[in-house]
């Protein structure tokens, strides 16, 4: 099975031509933000352009940085939609799993 050269291309053609009659809405940006990416994989597997280690890959690459896959499924979005979903993830903030950053004090002796 070969793959395009870009990847997320595809991912972003399947993805928004799978979820363009249902929607995204604000739990969808929710659950892609909190890391529940379980739905848009299985929807990916499903075509069978993907094996195993490219779901992997992919699935690690969300992790990493869910704003993928929301990138993806607004691909193909209108305007509205596009803007609604990322004022959405806007005032959603940080990941539930993602503490806040600290400032640390670090003591240099003298």
């Amino acid at each position: 099975m070969k793959e395009p050269q870009d990847r997320n291309e595809l991912v972003g053609a399947l993805l928004a031509a799978e979820y363009a009659d249902a929607g995204i809405d604000s739990d969808a940006m929710r659950r892609v933000r909190d890391g529940e990416h379980e739905e848009w994989l299985s929807a990916l597997e499903a075509t069978g352009m993907f094996g195993i280690r490219a779901l992997a890959e992919i699935a690690g690459e969300w992790t990493a940085d869910p704003r993928l896959l929301r990138d993806a499924l607004l691909a193909e979005a209108d305007e509205f939609t596009r803007r609604r979903c990322l004022a959405t993830w806007a005032a959603l903030g940080r990941p539930a799993a993602e503490p806040p950053a600290r400032a640390v004090a670090v003591a240099v002796p003298h």
